[in-house]
């Protein structure tokens, strides 16, 4: 991500894609749509956090962008407390560029499916401010596919990530 510049956007990358919207792309993952964004933070609230304080962070932080708590509470999707923090959310991506520089705020990524047979982005559901669990056979799924990926290729730590991105949209 070039900080200087705010994230990496197909739209001003300068390739011959530039004067297309996203969604007329290839996308890179199944479900990348430029529609759905990950958004990974520093641990929120400090080494006690409650997982509650966490969530909380995390819809204050999407607030500041679309407005109000009510209003980000309904556009963020999913939340982790775990393995990563951060939160998913359906937004467009002008409005995910604006969560640059935010306190906390480390990478704006777009989104794609952890499971596409399923179109499930993983991580813990969020509904209107809520975790819903998901049925117990779902569930181990989505942590059977999440725990391959993280070893078959870094999500959200790999620095060529971009680069590769951007050459592949060359």
């Amino acid at each position: 991500m070039d900080r200087s510049g705010g994230s990496y956007s197909p739209l001003k990358s300068g390739s011959n894609f530039s004067d297309r919207a996203p969604t007329e792309m290839a996308p890179l993952f199944p479900g990348c749509d430029y529609e759905h964004w990950l958004i990974v933070m520093e641990k929120p609230g400090g080494e006690n956090a409650s997982r509650q304080q966490m969530i909380d962070c995390y819809v204050q932080t999407l607030a500041k962008i679309v407005g109000s708590e009510e209003e980000a509470k309904r556009k963020i999707y999913n939340v982790s407390c775990e393995r990563y923090f951060g939160f998913g959310c359906e937004i467009d991506e002008e409005t995910s560029n604006k969560l640059e520089g935010i306190p906390g705020v480390l990478f704006v990524l777009p989104d794609s499916y952890v499971d596409p047979e399923y179109k499930d982005y993983g991580a813990e559901l969020f509904v209107n401010g809520e975790v819903v669990p998901r049925p117990p056979e779902r569930q181990r799924k989505i942590l059977e596919l999440t725990t391959q990926r993280s070893s078959d290729k870094p999500r959200y730590n790999d620095k060529t990530r971009n680069v590769r991105r951007r050459d592949n949209m060359r």
